[in-house]
């Protein structure tokens, strides 16, 4: 069946030598519908971002690398707010000819607004790995509200791999969303289907949370100190601000800052699907809304769909102009992909830091409320 690749697929995969690495491949970067992928030995800062091409990367790395360094897995690298850098990625492709790959940031990267994109040897696309690439893999990395400080190994993207045409259309999606409430409000109620191209199941956020004054969102303070990926305890205040519940005025969102808010609708993504959220629409304003859209399998799962769900972080930015977000918007559309089969594991087994979550920022920050 054309779908997604899943675990066992996977590992698979990887025993066939189709996916291999420069340091031994780690059973954790095994998840249910995508593959994590880790930094490797060198990154360059670079004048500016660019696409390969048929000149392909060494070239261009030629006349636009100022700057080159080794990592190592002890000591860390400072990778600084505005900068361009590549890396290069410990794992390499070997894929059979029908198989294809697309990339995205992990959760936690783009929670801290770190923009980061796969690149192949020769690429004319970000994040697009054609079937059958036989390759190395770069990351572009682009720390934009914090410095960030990596080391070798770290893992800030992630790798799904498909045969064939893997998204529901339509009907499917309307027959599945109606039978198991693939996303649903706090009453329990359907979130509405978008007969878009693709089609999707439309999200808005929530901007009054459950009462209170528990923070509804967050904004991004800048000029702080680095970030250490490996941290677990760092200080919510040093280096966000939150945003209090809002009533019919809403929040204004200024350009070009990184805000942090929730969905009002919780998924639940059964095991033999996964999804993606779409992460610009220009149609529903000038913003782009997520950075880390690819959603596993069994995200805001429970055995027979009877849980509550999970919500969704929304990471947005605006662009040009200043952009009134308010309580209900529908500005967000997830889209569902089927798996090739069921994957013998799902997310949040046997743990994961952002499975039944509400609002929540990165799993770097200590002492932080799930909201």
């Amino acid at each position: 069946m054309p779908g997604i690749l899943v675990s066992q697929t996977l590992r698979r995969l990887i025993a066939d030598g189709a996916v291999q690495a420069l340091r031994p491949l780690q059973p954790d970067q095994v998840q249910p519908s995508s593959l994590d992928l880790r930094l490797g030995a060198r990154v360059w800062q670079l004048q500016c971002s660019f696409l390969p091409g048929g000149q392909g990367i060494q070239r261009k790395l030629g006349r636009l690398a100022t700057a080159s360094w080794r990592l190592d897995r002890d000591d860390p690298l400072v990778l600084h707010a505005g900068g361009v850098y590549l890396a290069e990625l410990e794992e390499v492709l070997e894929l059979p000819d029908d198989v294809r790959g697309r990339a995205n940031p992990k959760s936690s990267t783009g929670r801290l607004d770190v923009f980061v994109r796969v690149l192949t040897e020769e690429g004319a696309a970000f994040d697009t790995i054609p079937p059958g690439y036989r390759g190395r893999l770069y990351l572009e990395i682009t720390p934009q509200s914090f410095h960030v400080a990596v080391r070798r190994g770290d893992s800030l993207s992630q790798l799904r791999l498909s045969r064939g045409r893997a998204g529901l259309d339509f009907a499917t999606l309307s027959t599945r969303q109606a039978r198991s409430g693939l996303c649903v409000y706090a009453d329990g109620s359907p979130a509405p289907v978008a007969d878009e191209v693709p089609p999707g199941i439309l999200l808005s956020v929530d901007l009054q949370g459950a009462g209170g004054s528990a923070p509804v969102g967050y904004v991004a303070r800048r000029h702080q100190p680095p970030i250490d990926l490996s941290r677990r305890d760092l200080p919510v205040d040093r280096y966000w601000t939150p945003l209090p519940p809002a009533g019919v005025e809403g929040h204004v969102l200024e350009p070009e800052q990184f805000y942090i808010f929730a969905t009002r609708e919780r998924l639940r993504i059964p095991p033999d699907l996964c999804a993606e959220l779409v992460a610009f629409d220009a149609t529903r304003g000038e913003l782009r809304t997520h950075y880390a859209g690819f959603i596993d399998s069994g995200f805001g799962w429970s055995e027979g769909a009877s849980g509550p769900g999970a919500r969704l972080v929304l990471e947005i930015r605006t662009h040009d102009v200043p952009f009134l977000l308010e309580h209900g918007q529908a500005l967000f559309r997830v889209e569902f992909m089927a798996n090739e089969e069921t994957p013998d594991l799902l997310y949040g087994t046997p743990g994961s830091n952002y499975q039944m979550q509400g609002l929540k920022l990165a799993k770097q920050f200590g002492g932080h409320p799930h909201g």
